[in-house]
Protein backbone atom coordinates (compact mmCIF):
# COMPACT_ATOMS: atom_id res chain seq x y z
CA UNK A 1 0.00 0.00 0.00
CA UNK A 2 1.20 3.43 -0.96
CA UNK A 3 -0.15 4.93 2.40
CA UNK A 4 1.87 3.83 5.04
CA UNK A 5 0.59 5.87 7.77
CA UNK A 6 -2.15 4.80 10.77
CA UNK A 7 -5.34 6.03 10.50
CA UNK A 8 -8.05 6.92 12.88
CA UNK A 9 -11.29 5.66 13.02
CA UNK A 10 -13.07 8.87 11.57
CA UNK A 11 -10.80 8.70 8.88
CA UNK A 12 -11.43 5.14 7.94
CA UNK A 13 -14.48 5.74 7.97
CA UNK A 14 -14.55 8.84 5.69
CA UNK A 15 -12.37 6.73 3.23
CA UNK A 16 -15.15 4.25 3.24
CA UNK A 17 -18.05 6.27 2.40
CA UNK A 18 -15.59 7.76 -0.74
CA UNK A 19 -15.76 4.26 -1.75
CA UNK A 20 -18.20 2.43 -0.87
CA UNK A 21 -20.19 3.02 -4.61
CA UNK A 22 -20.24 0.78 -7.71
CA UNK A 23 -17.09 2.77 -9.16
CA UNK A 24 -14.55 0.15 -6.35
CA UNK A 25 -15.01 -3.33 -5.45
CA UNK A 26 -13.12 -3.99 -2.16
CA UNK A 27 -13.29 -7.62 -1.20
CA UNK A 28 -11.67 -9.17 2.11
CA UNK A 29 -9.34 -12.27 1.24
CA UNK A 30 -10.34 -15.33 3.61
CA UNK A 31 -8.47 -18.75 3.67
CA UNK A 32 -9.58 -21.17 6.24
CA UNK A 33 -12.08 -18.99 7.95
CA UNK A 34 -9.61 -16.23 8.57
CA UNK A 35 -9.18 -12.97 6.62
CA UNK A 36 -5.92 -12.90 5.42
CA UNK A 37 -5.57 -9.93 3.22
CA UNK A 38 -7.70 -7.67 0.86
CA UNK A 39 -8.23 -7.31 -2.80
CA UNK A 40 -9.73 -4.41 -4.91
CA UNK A 41 -10.50 -2.99 -8.18
CA UNK A 42 -11.18 0.29 -7.81
CA UNK A 43 -11.79 3.87 -10.00
CA UNK A 44 -14.22 1.68 -11.87
CA UNK A 45 -14.60 3.27 -15.31
CA UNK A 46 -17.72 1.38 -16.85
CA UNK A 47 -17.92 2.73 -19.93
CA UNK A 48 -14.60 1.87 -21.40
CA UNK A 49 -14.35 -1.13 -19.01
CA UNK A 50 -11.20 -0.58 -17.31
CA UNK A 51 -9.99 0.11 -13.64
CA UNK A 52 -6.77 0.35 -11.15
CA UNK A 53 -6.08 -3.30 -8.99
CA UNK A 54 -4.52 -3.82 -5.91
CA UNK A 55 -4.04 -6.58 -3.39
CA UNK A 56 -2.62 -6.29 -0.08
CA UNK A 57 -1.74 -9.51 2.00
CA UNK A 58 -0.86 -8.78 5.83
CA UNK A 59 -0.73 -12.38 6.68
CA UNK A 60 2.85 -12.67 5.94
CA UNK A 61 2.81 -16.84 6.00
CA UNK A 62 0.58 -16.26 2.77
CA UNK A 63 2.44 -14.06 0.66
CA UNK A 64 4.41 -17.09 -1.25
CA UNK A 65 1.42 -19.26 -1.65
CA UNK A 66 -0.87 -19.64 -3.62
CA UNK A 67 -3.62 -17.99 -1.73
CA UNK A 68 -2.95 -14.35 -3.44
CA UNK A 69 -2.67 -15.94 -6.92
CA UNK A 70 -6.13 -17.09 -6.52
CA UNK A 71 -7.54 -14.58 -5.12
CA UNK A 72 -6.11 -11.98 -7.99
CA UNK A 73 -7.09 -14.86 -10.13
CA UNK A 74 -11.29 -14.90 -9.20
CA UNK A 75 -11.56 -10.83 -9.82
CA UNK A 76 -9.52 -11.02 -13.08
CA UNK A 77 -11.56 -13.68 -14.10
CA UNK A 78 -14.79 -12.03 -13.03
CA UNK A 79 -13.35 -8.46 -14.32
CA UNK A 80 -12.25 -10.15 -17.95
CA UNK A 81 -14.69 -12.71 -18.52
CA UNK A 82 -18.12 -11.75 -17.14
CA UNK A 83 -17.68 -8.12 -16.71
CA UNK A 84 -16.10 -7.60 -20.20
CA UNK A 85 -13.09 -5.43 -18.97
CA UNK A 86 -10.77 -4.36 -21.56
CA UNK A 87 -7.84 -3.31 -19.20
CA UNK A 88 -6.92 -3.44 -15.45
CA UNK A 89 -4.45 -0.93 -14.54
CA UNK A 90 -2.14 -1.61 -11.09
CA UNK A 91 0.59 0.96 -9.52
CA UNK A 92 3.34 -0.35 -7.63
CA UNK A 93 6.12 0.65 -6.22
CA UNK A 94 9.47 0.56 -7.64
CA UNK A 95 11.40 -0.92 -5.44
CA UNK A 96 8.97 -3.25 -4.22
CA UNK A 97 10.55 -6.03 -6.23
CA UNK A 98 8.06 -8.72 -5.47
CA UNK A 99 5.17 -6.92 -6.29
CA UNK A 100 6.11 -5.99 -9.67
CA UNK A 101 7.06 -9.33 -10.66
CA UNK A 102 3.95 -10.39 -9.27
CA UNK A 103 2.31 -8.29 -11.33
CA UNK A 104 4.37 -9.27 -14.25
CA UNK A 105 3.82 -13.10 -13.92
CA UNK A 106 -0.05 -12.40 -14.13
CA UNK A 107 0.43 -10.73 -17.79
CA UNK A 108 0.70 -6.98 -16.47
CA UNK A 109 2.96 -5.05 -18.95
CA UNK A 110 5.05 -1.70 -17.73
CA UNK A 111 3.70 1.72 -19.10
CA UNK A 112 5.41 4.17 -17.48
CA UNK A 113 7.69 4.83 -14.54
CA UNK A 114 6.73 8.11 -12.89
CA UNK A 115 9.21 10.34 -11.17
CA UNK A 116 7.83 9.37 -7.49
CA UNK A 117 9.05 5.91 -7.39
CA UNK A 118 5.48 4.69 -8.61
CA UNK A 119 5.40 2.33 -11.79
CA UNK A 120 2.52 1.84 -13.71
CA UNK A 121 1.35 -1.16 -15.46
CA UNK A 122 -1.54 -2.44 -17.30
CA UNK A 123 -3.09 -6.01 -17.71
CA UNK A 124 -5.18 -6.53 -21.31
CA UNK A 125 -7.59 -9.28 -21.29
CA UNK A 126 -6.33 -11.02 -23.74
CA UNK A 127 -2.86 -11.13 -21.97
CA UNK A 128 -4.33 -11.80 -19.14
CA UNK A 129 -5.80 -15.04 -21.18
CA UNK A 130 -2.97 -15.84 -22.07
CA UNK A 131 -0.54 -15.71 -19.05
CA UNK A 132 -2.95 -16.74 -16.56
CA UNK A 133 -3.73 -20.19 -18.36
CA UNK A 134 -0.94 -22.52 -16.44
CA UNK A 135 -2.05 -21.01 -12.93
CA UNK A 136 -6.06 -21.27 -13.69
CA UNK A 137 -5.22 -24.66 -14.46
CA UNK A 138 -3.16 -25.22 -11.37
CA UNK A 139 -5.89 -23.70 -8.94
CA UNK A 140 -8.70 -25.62 -10.89
CA UNK A 141 -6.66 -28.75 -9.80
CA UNK A 142 -6.33 -27.09 -6.33
CA UNK A 143 -9.95 -26.38 -5.51
CA UNK A 144 -11.23 -29.47 -7.57
CA UNK A 145 -13.46 -26.77 -9.57
CA UNK A 146 -12.59 -27.23 -13.23
CA UNK A 147 -15.74 -24.98 -14.62
CA UNK A 148 -15.02 -21.91 -15.39
CA UNK A 149 -16.76 -19.03 -13.58
CA UNK A 150 -20.30 -17.60 -13.85
CA UNK A 151 -22.47 -15.99 -12.39
CA UNK A 152 -23.27 -19.24 -10.07
CA UNK A 153 -20.52 -18.69 -7.74
CA UNK A 154 -20.96 -15.30 -6.72
CA UNK A 155 -24.07 -14.04 -4.33
CA UNK A 156 -25.77 -10.98 -3.18
CA UNK A 157 -27.43 -13.38 -0.32
CA UNK A 158 -25.25 -11.02 2.40
CA UNK A 159 -25.74 -7.34 0.79
CA UNK A 160 -29.41 -5.62 2.24
CA UNK A 161 -31.31 -3.53 0.00
CA UNK A 162 -29.78 -0.35 0.28
CA UNK A 163 -26.28 -1.91 -0.60
CA UNK A 164 -28.08 -3.50 -3.71
CA UNK A 165 -29.09 0.03 -4.75
CA UNK A 166 -26.23 1.52 -4.39
CA UNK A 167 -23.99 -0.91 -5.67
CA UNK A 168 -25.49 -2.71 -8.67
CA UNK A 169 -28.10 -0.04 -10.19
CA UNK A 170 -27.13 1.91 -13.17
CA UNK A 171 -24.50 -0.52 -14.38
CA UNK A 172 -24.04 -1.05 -18.21
CA UNK A 173 -26.64 -3.58 -19.63
CA UNK A 174 -24.91 -6.69 -19.74
CA UNK A 175 -23.43 -6.59 -16.49
CA UNK A 176 -26.49 -5.62 -14.97
CA UNK A 177 -28.49 -8.85 -16.77
CA UNK A 178 -25.44 -10.58 -15.24
CA UNK A 179 -26.44 -8.98 -11.43
CA UNK A 180 -29.97 -10.37 -12.63
CA UNK A 181 -29.14 -13.57 -12.63
CA UNK A 182 -27.02 -13.40 -9.80
CA UNK A 183 -30.28 -12.48 -7.67
CA UNK A 184 -32.23 -15.48 -9.20
CA UNK A 185 -30.13 -17.98 -8.09
CA UNK A 186 -29.77 -16.54 -5.08
CA UNK A 187 -33.64 -16.49 -4.33
CA UNK A 188 -33.77 -20.05 -5.73
CA UNK A 189 -30.95 -20.98 -3.50
CA UNK A 190 -32.68 -19.92 0.05
CA UNK A 191 -36.21 -22.25 -1.22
Amino acid sequence: MFYQKKISWWQQRRWFKQINNKYNFYFLIQHNDKFIGLINGKDIDLENRTCEGGIFVWEKEYWDTYVPVAASIILNDFNFIMANFKINYAKVLKFNNSAVQYNLNQGYKIIQEQSDGVIVMNLLKHDYLEKSKKSRGALAKISKDFEPMTEKNISFKDDNDKEMKLLYTGLPQDIQELVVKIIENDKRANF
